[in-house]
């Protein structure tokens, strides 16, 4: 009889483990750790890393188009990232040369960081509502006197990217029992065309990214040339 309640005691412990073991996570891979630990993304970004299917154009003629899709494929990668991390409301990964270079551009996701820690500071989240529809990529040679007139350090490759997007994006602060606070809105019908100069670079743990530099708005009778924008009706 002792023996038979041993052996329902060792079953029902056994059947207490199982169950406890069908609500343990699985344990995280070294890859998502380290993403985690060095850059606050969370949750792990797919590996490889998903962009978005866009039509790339390359408009420079000295340039092979395999180093145009690369430079392409860099910035949707930084992208990508650039929402992760918003959503992840890592300020960490803004500081961290993955998408832009701090010591030469130390304000580039100043903007970023600061709704971040303001959220945060206030027991809230940075909250990504929306997010902007990209139509395309072009890759065009940079100007000299654009390169040279961003003052950096570091100097942007002698290739840009040429972006257009589509609203509507929005992110705004969102603390509990207050109404939302948008702090980063572009309307739906609105979008922006910007020339964007910067380097590749590669961190650990991640693919080849576009780090900016400087941006210009397409816009501007300075750089409206520089962005090769096809012509009304095309």
């Amino acid at each position: 009889m002792v023996a038979r309640l041993t052996i329902r005691g060792a079953a029902a412990i056994l059947v207490a483990a199982a169950l406890a073991g069908c609500h343990t996570k699985p344990a995280q891979s070294p890859r998502c750790v380290a993403l985690q630990q060095r850059y606050g993304l969370t949750p792990c970004p797919a590996d490889p890393i998903p962009v978005e299917s866009v039509t790339v154009q390359n408009l420079d003629r000295n340039l092979p188009d395999a180093e145009a899709h690369r430079i392409a494929m860099a910035y949707l990668r930084s992208r990508a990232l650039y929402y992760l991390a918003i959503q992840a409301n890592s300020d960490r990964f803004f500081t961290a040369g993955v998408i832009s270079r701090p010591d030469d551009t130390p304000l580039m996701f100043d903007a970023e960081t600061s709704h971040i820690k303001d959220a945060r500071d206030r027991h809230g989240t940075l909250v990504l509502v929306s997010r902007s529809t990209l139509k395309s990529i072009r890759v065009v040679p940079l100007p000299e006197d654009l390169r040279a007139g961003l003052g950096t350090p570091t100097a942007p490759m002698a290739d840009a990217v040429v972006i257009d997007a589509d609203g509507p994006e929005q992110q705004v602060i969102r603390v509990p029992g207050r109404p939302d606070e948008p702090v980063s809105t572009l309307e739906r019908g609105d979008s922006y065309r910007l020339l964007v100069g910067g380097v590749l670079v590669t961190k650990e743990g991640l693919p080849e990214t576009f780090a900016e530099l400087g941006q210009w708005e397409c816009l501007d009778p300075d750089t409206h040339g520089a962005c090769q924008l096809p012509s009304a009706g095309q």
